[in-house]
């Protein structure tokens, strides 16, 4: 009964990770914001409690106009999910300079502004930010630099706000593996098995997460990123190792 009655803000909660996110929260009882730049809303979140804003959240009026939406709707704010990202490419597909700005935008610049729109709420009501981050912060592919670089600044962003807004609003974040995000994907049993867990990731993986730290008993943890992965960023790979073959470059 935690959550009951708790306003909670979602950005990009029309799919994915940011769908589970709010389902679980609407189950919990809290009642819930989303923006999301599809303009249809999913109809598993069609319910009294969730109350659906379209829009670009690239967009700076978008976000200030959605915050105000929200204040509406909701009778407190408690909760701040920083949800939404795009991925893009990089340096090797030639990225355009607008193309990169638009990710952070995004995936960096926007949960700033909101986090700075709702700033006297949290405080008053003691509340959380969850900024969701990547394990792409801490490693990469090939041309993924706009990726990236919005994961690994959201990253330092929750350490930067968790000390600004402390003690009164805990800030922290998630950066997710390899998530299955649809739940629709076939996967090649060897994929599984290069996961320490021996799965993919589930959307529900990244929402109990969620939930688990903007409650009571994580009432002492603010500033952290969290990876959950499976373990596979804590695997070390050498060519030829339990079959393992790289192909070079």
């Amino acid at each position: 009964m935690e959550f009951l009655n708790k306003g909670v803000i979602v950005t990009g909660g029309n799919h994915g990770i940011g769908k589970q996110i709010c389902l679980d929260y609407l189950a919990a009882g809290a009642t819930v914001c989303m923006v999301d730049s599809n303009e249809e809303l999913d109809q598993y979140l069609k319910c009294e409690k969730l109350f659906f804003y379209n829009g670009d959240v690239a967009n700076k009026e978008v976000l200030v106009s959605f915050i105000q939406f929200c204040k509406e709707k909701l009778e407190t704010i408690d909760i701040l999910i920083n949800n939404a990202c795009v991925g893009s490419k990089g340096i090797l597909s030639d990225c355009s300079y607008e193309m990169f700005d638009r990710t952070l935008a995004i995936g960096l610049k926007a949960p700033y502004e909101l986090s700075r729109l709702c700033k006297e709420e949290l405080i008053k009501n003691k509340g959380k930010i969850v900024n969701i981050a990547s394990s792409r912060a801490f490693q990469s592919q090939k041309d993924g630099e706009a990726y990236a670089s919005a994961k690994g600044g959201i990253v330092a962003l929750t350490h930067a706000l968790s000390n600004s807004l402390s003690p009164y609003v805990q800030v922290n974040a998630i950066a997710p593996g390899w998530i299955d995000v649809e739940e629709t994907e076939v996967f090649d049993c060897l994929d599984e098995q290069s996961i320490p867990v021996g799965r993919v990731g589930k959307p529900k993986d990244i929402s109990e997460a969620v939930l688990f730290i903007t409650s009571q008993k994580a009432s002492f943890l603010t500033g952290e990123t969290i990876v959950i992965d499976g373990g596979m960023s804590k695997q070390m790979i050498y060519h030829n190792d339990e079959g393992w073959l790289f192909q070079g470059k």
